[in-house]
């Protein structure tokens, strides 16, 4: 199997291959929780295959989506960072996901032995502050409606992996979860959903949403509408 594990790219050969060996292999069906908010923390998950959304418990206890990772994505970080801590939040399975898994334990033996694998935790943990960081943004300054679009946009390009730019892509989640990931209500999300489906540049389908022209979309996402195709 290849690994797609784009945070251990600046560390050296021998212990990147350490790590990977010192890692665990899972699988997750679609719809299945990798771990509940509040659970103990003592390893972090790199995808591999398949995707995740992370949700949280609002005041009213509704637990919200806010983020989807993919291969290359790493998740559970803060893990790595306090012994004896709790997740923050609840991950579950958007599809079949394999995940490659490095123990709190694990990962301070290798730093003992190699201080540069700490470097590892540096990009984990400014992974997540850009990731945070361009959420705040979006969530300040961009209209809700245009946020709708940029969060599908990204969704795209997620699912997009190895297609053709001008390919149609399915994002494999439903309407209300791409509210909560774009921090807006449903029927927000399927007013803008609605216009694009009108538009051709997108199909709507239970629990999915197929991108017909990702170039539109990539458009829309720059505060374009798109065009009236009736």
């Amino acid at each position: 199997m290849t690994l797609d594990l784009g945070l251990l790219s600046d560390l050296g050969p021998s212990e990147r291959r350490e790590i990977v060996a010192s890692m665990h292999r899972h699988t997750y069906d679609a719809g299945e929780v990798v771990f509940n908010e509040g659970d103990a923390a003592d390893s972090v998950h790199f995808v591999v295959e398949g995707r995740v959304v992370a949700r949280r418990s609002s005041e009213d206890g509704d637990r919200l989506a806010y983020a989807v990772m993919g291969p290359g994505q790493a998740f559970g970080e803060l893990a790595m960072i306090v012994r004896g801590g709790r997740r923050t939040a609840t991950i579950e399975a958007v599809e079949p996901t394999v995940t490659l898994t490095l123990a709190f334990a694990d990962f301070e033996r290798l730093c003992a032995r190699h201080p540069e694998v700490n470097h590892l935790l540096v990009r984990l943990l400014a992974a997540r502050v850009n990731r945070l960081t361009e959420a705040l943004m979006e969530a300040l300054h961009t209209p809700a409606e245009l946020r709708v679009v940029r969060i599908l946009s990204s969704l795209c390009g997620m699912y997009a992996v190895g297609a053709q730019s001008h390919s149609p892509v399915t994002v494999q989640l439903n309407q209300s979860e791409l509210a909560e990931l774009a921090g807006v209500t449903r029927p927000t999300a399927n007013r803008v959903l609605r216009r694009l489906e009108a538009s051709g540049v997108v199909a709507l389908d239970r629990g999915r949403v197929r991108v017909v022209d990702p170039g539109a979309l990539r458009r829309s996402a720059t505060g374009a509408r798109p065009p009236n195709r009736a």
